[in-house]
């Protein structure tokens, strides 16, 4: 209770009519309380419901439940008072996530809509460096201190990542602990304020609670464990920054008086899981219908209040909207003993169960028997392991992976950022670009990742690849494979299409790269497989944004930027299509664009393929009369460029005496290798090289087979580096 009003007036009646919805907590109708049970309350002569003899409310209990209520609001409005002062009460309510990352792709599932986020960090450690992550139980640690996969920076660009998706945007503040320990940090309170702000810009800069705007000061420093006078004087600026201008709900008072029952009842019976028969059982006393009470439910539902998910699971209430997240820390303190266990096999945890605990540490798939193991919740025919698994699948929590096994994606490690960006460097000259999923704010809103790859395995039938696949022998895939199973990237197969897809998480945006041998298929069936895992992707991101509630943001197709130089960015980043689709335009220069290259073009519906059919792999007739007949005599400095090594070379020139022979020799070489692509456009870019310096032949072959898709166009202004 944050205030609770005792403004003057009459005392009010509510008419008998049996429409308790009228009055609301911050609302002009009155509530008049009369003898322990309410003004107009009809009796209910009903048999009360049980639950098969399991622990449901009895009718004694329930009775005693609500005269205590009863009596509660009847001391808090007080006698000869204005029942005002219940009507002006306010309640704020709290959600603690935990500093667990495995929990931050979860968030946004079973927190929405919420006024404050404050961001909790140590003082002590540096914004860049990876913090010490402790799991706690009832108070104490369980399993070894471990490096977080994130910094505290990245952390905190997770966290902002979500705020412009939602359909209510939250205040952001930055709380720093510790703050006794802060000289022991090389990175001062002023230098981390900057870093906040720098993030912030220019995206989130409104949402910032400023301790001092003047000075732009962002972190609130404070010791929590040991508070002094200081300590306490920031916790009230915070509690103040949380309620000035924090979003409200205006509540039907009899619902309130239903959730003030609903919670004493949890309390008696010492389970914060109800069944709807219970509580439709002590809210017929208040003169609720079973349609009156599904409103309810769900509207404390939308508060975080409660947890009803009346299309999943339409016999449970979660009076405790956290019990799901208590559930799952279990399965996050079992994969901390696992990790801890991992250097010596004979103490691992689960041995007994033979290797499917291994099975979840290294590939994120779980089954019935893990979720038995951890009883806590579990009421007997009212909410079992089997409904939790039901619930977690249909949220996109986890997959089914067959009839008992399911994938559990939040639970994996993560892919090192370098090594993710050495694999996407790789796949920017291939024959098939790689697809970018962008989203309108320029961040992938947390928990629609792990949702979306759900989504592709439950619906669209995509399967994890376990192994790395036998690599063809193709130009266009070896190097390319980034075979993961990790929190940010997981390689897919499908059975009824060639080669796999790897769809990784940037944090920024999404990336598909199709990794297939494009010499087994032709143009018109290459865009034809492209387009389909375009629409099934899309189709997973869509469902991901919608069930962790980000409904303000839709996906736009982009690819990386080829150019990932000074002119633009050394970072990754994107090239946005044009208006026309008929361009890509850098996202960082707006000065350096180009036509969409075949790559780039396989993925877009709508789109005149045929001027991309001439693109294909080049004719071995069409190389001999249009390229080394003419330039037989370079044949040596075109297979340089093609990076054939010298051992090849000096074959060739042992082997075959003429220059046309060596020069046919060394194109049959680079077909047959697996880079750089057997392509026109890799030709013409060899030909226009300095070395080669055949420019007319090379704009020649342009017109004739590339259609002017090879080089790239940058525009020199004042601004640029």
């Amino acid at each position: 209770v944050v205030g609770e009003g005792e403004g003057e007036g009459e005392e009010g009646e509510e008419e008998g009519d049996g429409e308790r919805g009228k009055g609301e907590v911050s609302g002009g109708n009155e509530v008049k309380v009369e003898d322990g049970k309410g003004n107009g309350e009809k009796e209910n002569e009903e048999k009360k419901p049980s639950v098969g003899g399991v622990a449901s409310t009895g009718e004694k209990e329930g009775e005693a439940v609500i005269d205590g209520v009863i009596r509660k609001l009847t001391r808090l409005v007080g006698s000869g008072k204005s029942s005002r002062r219940l009507l002006d009460m306010e309640l704020i309510y709290l959600t603690d996530t935990g500093g667990q990352q495995p929990f931050w792709d979860l968030i946004p599932i079973f927190a929405r809509d919420t006024s404050a986020t404050l961001f909790v960090h140590r003082l002590c450690e540096k914004l860049d460096e990876h913090p010490l992550n402790d799991l706690y139980q009832r108070g104490k640690q369980v399993g070894p201190s471990q490096r977080a996969t994130l910094t505290t920076a990245q952390a905190f660009k997770t966290m902002l990542r979500g705020q412009h998706e939602r359909e209510k945007r939250s205040k952001i503040i930055a709380v720093g602990t510790h703050r006794d320990l802060i000289k022991e940090c090389e990175e001062t309170i002023h230098q981390k304020n900057e870093k906040f702000a720098a993030i912030s810009s220019p995206h989130f800069e409104e949402d910032i609670v400023y301790r001092n705007e003047d000075m732009k000061q962002i972190v609130f420093p404070l010791n929590t464990k040991t508070p002094e006078e200081d300590d306490k004087e920031e916790a009230s600026k915070i509690r103040a920054s949380i309620e000035k201008g924090a979003t409200q709900h205006k509540i039907p008072i009899w619902w309130f008086i239903l959730q003030l029952i609903l919670e004493a009842l949890t309390h008696k019976l010492g389970r914060d899981v109800l069944s709807k028969d219970e509580c439709l059982h002590v809210s017929k006393s208040l003169g609720f219908s079973e349609r009156q009470l599904d409103a309810a439910l769900t509207f404390f539902d939308k508060l975080n209040i409660f947890l009803f998910k009346k299309n999943i699971l339409p016999g449970v209430v979660f009076t405790n909207p956290q019990v799901p997240l208590d559930k799952l820390s279990k399965l996050v303190e079992k994969q901390y003993h696992l990790k801890a266990a991992e250097a010596d096999p004979t103490k691992a945890a689960g041995k007994t169960i033979g290797g499917e605990w291994k099975k979840f540490r290294d590939r994120g798939i779980l089954n019935l028997k893990f979720l038995e193991e951890f009883k806590s919740h579990y009421v007997k025919e009212i909410f079992t392991p089997s409904d939790f698994l039901l619930l977690l699948e249909k949220l996109l929590v986890i997959c089914p992976l067959s009839a008992t096994e399911y994938f559990f994606p939040a639970v994996l490690s993560m892919t090192p950022e370098s090594r993710v960006n050495q694999f996407l460097a790789s796949c920017i000259a291939t024959e098939v670009a790689a697809l970018v999923v962008e989203f309108p704010t320029g961040w992938a809103p947390p928990g629609v990742y792990c949702c979306s790859v759900c989504h592709l395995q439950s619906h669209a039938h995509w399967e994890v690849v376990h192994k790395p696949p036998t690599t063809p022998d193709n130009k266009d895939t070896p190097n390319r494979q980034l075979c993961q199973i990790s929190r940010n990237c997981i390689t897919f197969s499908k059975r009824d299409r060639p080669g796999t897809v790897t769809f990784i998480d940037n944090f920024s945006f999404f990336i598909a790269c199709v990794n297939v041998d494009t010499r087994k298929m032709d143009r018109e069936e290459l865009v034809e497989h492209c387009q389909a895992v375009r629409a099934e992707l899309f189709a997973a991101v869509e469902a991901g944004l919608e069930n962790t509630h980000h409904t303000n943001s839709r996906p736009v197709r982009a690819f990386l930027c080829p150019f990932q130089n000074e002119a633009c960015s050394t970072e990754l980043h994107t090239a946005r299509i044009s208006e026309n689709g008929k361009k890509w335009i850098c996202s960082e220069n707006s000065n350096i664009f180009d036509r969409l290259n075949p790559g780039q073009a396989v993925w877009l519906s709508g789109i005149d393929q045929t001027a991309y059919k001439r693109t294909s792999s080049p004719k071995m007739s069409d190389l001999a009369n249009r390229v080394a007949a003419i330039i037989p005599g370079k044949w040596m400095q075109v297979a340089i460029q093609l990076e054939i090594g010298m051992g090849a070379i000096d074959a060739v020139r042992r082997d075959k005496r003429e220059c046309f022979e060596q020069f046919m020799a060394i194109l049959d070489i680079w077909e047959r290798s697996s880079s750089p692509p057997f392509t026109w456009n890799t030709l013409v870019s060899v030909l226009k090289s300095p070395s080669v310096n055949e420019n007319a032949l090379a704009r020649e072959l342009e017109r004739e087979f590339c259609c002017g898709d090879v080089t790239s166009h940058y525009v020199p202004t004042s601004s640029s580096k």
